[in-house]
């Protein structure tokens, strides 16, 4: 009751500030009335679908590619020391670069193809995941690992009984940051290189000035990603760490 409540206040202060802005930065800031009647027309048109289903499938192979090369560059980073002397300074390199300017080497690079979305996504999310699981990997138990060693326990089995549990918090972390960023960044590759999907849709309404239908696509997969995060997964989540309970 108290999130809900908390909800609902948080709801109406976006409201009325969202009123604020439109009544006093007309035509940049679209009333909310407007909006919904933009987006209600624009829900009518296939081309907004055909938009979500190109963008859908940029953010999955990019979320896909950069959440296993950072897991596997990760666990690699927490196991062996020369790894982590040859990674480290690429990571912390690349996690200081700013978003758009893989982006924008990617795109001078290699065009404005598809290749050059995947490409900017998974260099931008990896290290982050990769840093993630990194840690993770660094605090587990090691009196788990001389155990294996005494017993003589194969490799693949001491990874998958003693090291793999030990990262599944981690790794669910890993996924879902790498999802939440993965679909915002999806939007600023779109809108700078891309002919269609969401981000190309709200940047082109943008430049020809029409603010409302902007705003309502963004806040139309804003809201869909949302339920996707936590209809999927937050399930997934749950699922993986029923054992705890």
């Amino acid at each position: 009751m108290t999130k809900l409540l908390g909800a609902l206040i948080a709801f109406a202060l976006i409201l009325v500030l969202w009123f604020v802005l439109s009544a006093h930065l007309h035509p940049w800031v679209p009333s909310p009335v407007a909006t919904v009647e933009a987006a209600w027309k624009v829900l009518g048109t296939p081309e907004l679908y055909r938009d979500l289903v190109a963008t859908a499938e940029r953010l999955v192979t990019a979320f896909v590619a950069s959440t296993l090369i950072g897991t596997v560059i990760g666990i690699a980073v927490g196991l062996d020391k020369r790894v982590e002397a040859f990674f480290q300074p690429l990571l912390a390199l690349m996690l200081a670069v700013p978003d758009p300017v893989y982006i924008i080497f990617a795109i001078l690079g290699l065009g404005t193809g598809e290749v050059t979305g995947i490409v900017a996504l998974s260099l931008v999310v990896t290290p982050f995941v990769a840093n993630i699981v990194r840690s993770s990997v660094q605090a587990r138990d090691t009196t788990l690992d001389e155990m294996a060693k005494v017993y003589r326990i194969s490799r693949w089995r001491t990874f998958t009984s003693t090291l793999l549990p030990q990262l599944v918090p981690a790794l669910i972390t890993a996924g879902r940051f790498s999802f939440a960023l993965s679909w915002k960044v999806v939007i600023l590759v779109e809108a700078l290189a891309q002919p269609t999907g969401i981000g190309a849709r709200v940047y082109h309404d943008f430049s020809m000035f029409r603010m409302a239908p902007a705003f309502a696509v963004a806040i139309m997969f804003c809201v869909v990603m949302q339920i996707v995060e936590r209809l999927v997964l937050q399930q997934l989540e749950q699922r993986a760490l029923r054992w705890r309970s």
